[in-house]
């Protein structure tokens, strides 16, 4: 809120998955633009936000894409939380 009160132009991140709607509403109440890089499984739009983090469909598609130029037969993701 402080940084609101500077004049901020607009609101990079959080990450936090929790913390990061709790920003963008902010954002949308006061029309200030907000970007962020996290997975964000909600689908509904929002007027004020830029997600910059790929879809699940798109980094899906880019795995299935690796692995046949690789011509992998046997593939493990490893992925923290």
């Amino acid at each position: 809120c402080r940084q609101l009160q500077n004049g901020v132009q607009a609101l990079f991140g959080p990450s936090d998955a929790l913390l990061g709607p709790h920003v963008q509403s902010i954002c949308e109440a006061l029309d200030v633009p907000h970007m962020e890089s996290r997975l964000d499984l909600e689908l509904n739009s929002k007027e004020f936000s830029v997600n910059l983090y790929p879809s699940q469909k798109l980094l899906n598609a880019a795995f299935k894409d690796v692995i046949r130029f690789l011509n992998w037969t046997k593939v493990a993701i490893v992925y923290e939380e």
